[in-house]
């Protein structure tokens, strides 16, 4: 399937500044850096455009806001940390300079930024931004403990609405995964040995799924990769290359990769969003293998290895994937692209093979 896929472009990134956020549509790719560069590249010009050069924190999370009826109401939403989001306006092909932005801040003012800020873990999954104030602990070892935890959420496709409060108990040694708006998923470590599954319904307020992983009739490992599904599924990567997906009840539905390599990234396609069972899994091992799954048709098929490219040497050399940061694979109709160490790999296949 390799010659079914070519590389457009592959983008250099400053030496240890990651990429640690990226969005994708088949007109734009967004990324963010740990150091706070922010930039787009506009596909069919095959113009790269720094939004941002650095920032005092991280880019906790990109979103290209597509407006499909009006194109040139496409935005860039990049949130800097816990502290504020950047709203890019009117980005369209035809850019030619870096779009004027609005600024919002999360906090009221300065202050409270500092004394939050050290606790605050941030996510923007999908279009929800999710700030959790949990109580990590200082660099001293202290026992799990249980606290009162408030999460702050709002619908960024209307970044001036109000937040939504929401307040659950977390231990000191939590670790959230995902959020879709009603349902909150993360795991607790009590003790050495004991671990708690978490999945809660805000809306209802009460938890769908909470029990000891240790005491599950399955033998469940290291959990290290984890999304909620439509239709009331989970898919998640246990003891490093184990995909699974399982119901809101932890029933398993399906198991692959079981023999493969350690995964280190995944995105989901949704053929027709109206099909929730319509999905594809991509994902990324350390053996820059792409491989492909469809819940549909259960099928696993490799895609590509990153090191056939025709790619420099010089960076083939470097190696993809040799710096252990957390890595990202992102999926539109026509394109994907791949964090690494270095840079940012964009390929373009043919949909009709592998979607």
């Amino acid at each position: 399937m390799d010659n079914d896929i070519k590389l457009v472009r592959y983008i250099t990134i400053r030496y240890a500044d990651p990429i640690c956020a990226i969005d994708l549509t088949d007109k734009c790719l967004l990324y963010g850096t740990m150091l706070g560069t922010a930039a787009c590249y506009l596909i069919n010009q095959r113009k790269l455009i720094t939004l941002s050069e650095t920032q005092e924190e991280h880019v906790s999370g990109v979103k290209i806001q597509e407006n499909k009826e009006n194109p040139k109401d496409t935005k860039m939403i990049v949130c800097v940390g816990d502290n504020k989001i950047l709203s890019f306006n009117s980005v369209t092909e035809n850019l030619n300079e870096i779009p004027k932005y609005e600024e919002i801040s999360n906090y009221p003012n300065e202050n409270e930024h500092f004394k939050q800020c050290e606790k605050c873990f941030t996510m923007l999954k999908n279009n929800y931004l999710v700030r959790t104030f949990i109580e990590f602990p200082n660099e001293v070892k202290v026992p799990s403990c249980l606290f009162n935890t408030e999460f702050l959420y709002k619908n960024i496709q209307n970044l001036n609405s109000p937040e939504n409060k929401g307040c659950l108990q977390m231990s000191n040694y939590c670790v959230p995964f995902d959020f879709d708006g009603e349902r909150y998923v993360f795991i607790d470590f009590l003790e050495e040995k004991k671990r708690m599954f978490e999945l809660y319904d805000i809306k209802a307020d009460n938890f769908i799924l909470n029990f000891e992983i240790e005491k599950f009739k399955e033998k469940i490992g290291h959990i290290s990769l984890l999304q909620l599904l439509k239709n009331d599924m989970i898919f998640l990567v246990r003891d490093y290359n184990i995909c699974e997906i399982r119901n809101f009840k932890f029933d398993l539905l399906r198991s692959f990769n079981v023999n493969g390599y350690e995964i280190l990234a995944f995105d989901i396609f949704y053929e027709d969003e109206n099909n929730p069972e319509s999905f594809i899994i991509y994902l990324l091992d350390l053996q820059c293998n792409i491989i492909r799954y469809s819940y549909k048709n259960g099928k696993m098929s490799y895609i590509i290895n990153l090191e056939n490219l025709d790619i420099d040497q010089v960076i083939k050399d470097q190696k993809y994937f040799s710096m252990g940061y957390p890595y990202y694979i992102k999926v539109s109709k026509q394109f994907m692209a791949i964090s690494s160490d270095y840079g940012c790999i964009l390929l373009q296949y043919n949909s009709n093979n592998f979607i």
